[in-house]
């Protein structure tokens, strides 16, 4: 989607917690949840937009919200308490519930000094990506004209005018930083969602329903387990034309799920055990609310850390993938740039050294900050590391 047209798209939606607190009289949020949902919208359209509006209207409601069924917490009165609850009652308290969870979880991000300076480093690994463009454009086309009289090749150090140096086509190794991470990092992150969502629904499954359903699903996961990815992906590579972001997504998250699959598995082959779980299958509750309500917010401490790691996994084998030419090249792209910084020679040449330090030093950076992210997600998915909040 064009940016000017997901910027609209997040001004539109940012009236929705504006509205709301113009209606309670809270400003602040409603300015900040603004603000959020244009940023967001500008950055992914209606994928961005709508979710950081919803999230944002409910922090301002919940900063209003009074909840008059509770004498305890409510500024009502004790007779004037009611358990009967309309379906805009219910809808009220459900999204100040919301609200309160983001404000505890956004207390709980900045105890963390580690996983906080995590979640400003992926922060700014996607502001650059997303709004780096509109202030450093890409550089596609050679520069030859940047040529140093005498030189016998068009790289370049980095210098003032250019921090990071010229590459093999004069190009600003800058512009190729900047604008070549999108892809990458949104490869990566689609591929650990899915195969974090494919190992929590057959793992939970597996775990609950036993029998024939656990031995097809473990056999499944064993056998991909026992396969060599690296080769695999070699020989895929010569038989698919890999050159579809989502379908290398896809591929990744398929060869990923077996090992979190199996984890869940044996996690929810204890928590069966417990009372809870066995009251919901005595209730006959169903397995979908099983899983989603009496299993899943159990692991999702495990889950949300495991998801980090499956993306770092993901964008591993897709560098891996670009380094040795198995998928079409397309600039911009950090790993392309390593890649045609060793074809070119830029491994013996001190002037070249940065186009080849460069997206190293990106791509590693980010997967440190993602590991720092997880020290906080533990909080705040771990209710036993939550002791003096």
């Amino acid at each position: 989607m064009p940016p000017p047209i997901g910027f609209v798209i997040g001004l539109i939606v940012g009236l929705v917690p504006l509205g709301v607190s113009i209606y309670y009289r809270k400003w602040r949020a409603g300015i900040g949840g603004f603000i959020a949902c244009a940023l967001s919208g500008f950055a992914c359209g209606f994928l961005g937009g709508i979710p950081i509006m919803i999230l944002t209207t409910a922090v301002v409601i919940s900063y209003a919200y009074v909840n008059r069924q509770d004498p305890f917490t409510s500024l009502a009165a004790l007779e004037q308490v009611d358990f009967s609850e309309t379906n805009r009652e219910f809808f009220m308290r459900q999204m100040a519930d919301l609200g309160n969870s983001v404000r505890s979880s956004t207390q709980l991000l900045l105890r963390n000094k580690a996983g906080f300076i995590g979640f400003i480093g992926i922060v700014f690994f996607i502001g650059i990506s997303v709004f780096g463009p509109l202030f450093v454009p890409y550089e596609g086309q050679p520069q030859f004209s940047r040529r140093v009289p005498g030189a016998t090749t068009l790289f370049q150090g980095p210098s003032p005018e250019f921090p990071l140096g010229l590459d093999w086509q004069g190009r600003s190794i800058l512009s190729h930083i900047v604008n070549g991470g999108q892809t990458l990092i949104i490869t990566s992150v689609i591929a650990g969602l899915m195969a974090s969502a494919i190992a929590v629904v057959l793992g939970s499954m597996a775990g609950l329903l036993g029998g024939i359903v656990d031995q097809i699903f473990s056999a499944i996961s064993n056998f991909i387990l026992t396969i060599p990815q690296t080769p695999l992906l070699l020989v895929l590579a010569g038989f698919l034309q890999l050159d579809n972001h989502f379908l290398l997504a896809v591929l990744f998250a398929v060869l990923n799920w077996p090992s979190l699959m199996r984890a869940l598995r044996a996690q929810v082959l204890s928590l069966r055990e417990r009372d809870y779980v066995e009251a919901a299958i005595a209730l006959d509750l169903g397995t979908w609310h099983i899983i989603t309500r009496e299993v899943f917010p159990n692991m999702i401490s495990y889950i949300a850390v495991n998801t980090i790691f499956s993306i770092r996994a993901a964008m591993y084998n897709l560098v891996l993938l670009v380094i040795l030419g198995l998928v079409p090249l397309k600039e911009p792209d950090w790993g392309i740039m390593i890649y045609m910084g060793r074809q070119q020679g830029a491994l013996f040449n001190p002037n070249a050294a940065s186009m080849l330090t460069s997206p190293i030093i990106a791509i590693a950076l980010f997967q440190l900050c993602l590991v720092l992210f997880t020290r906080s997600l533990e909080e705040i998915f771990n209710p036993r590391l939550r002791s003096g909040v």
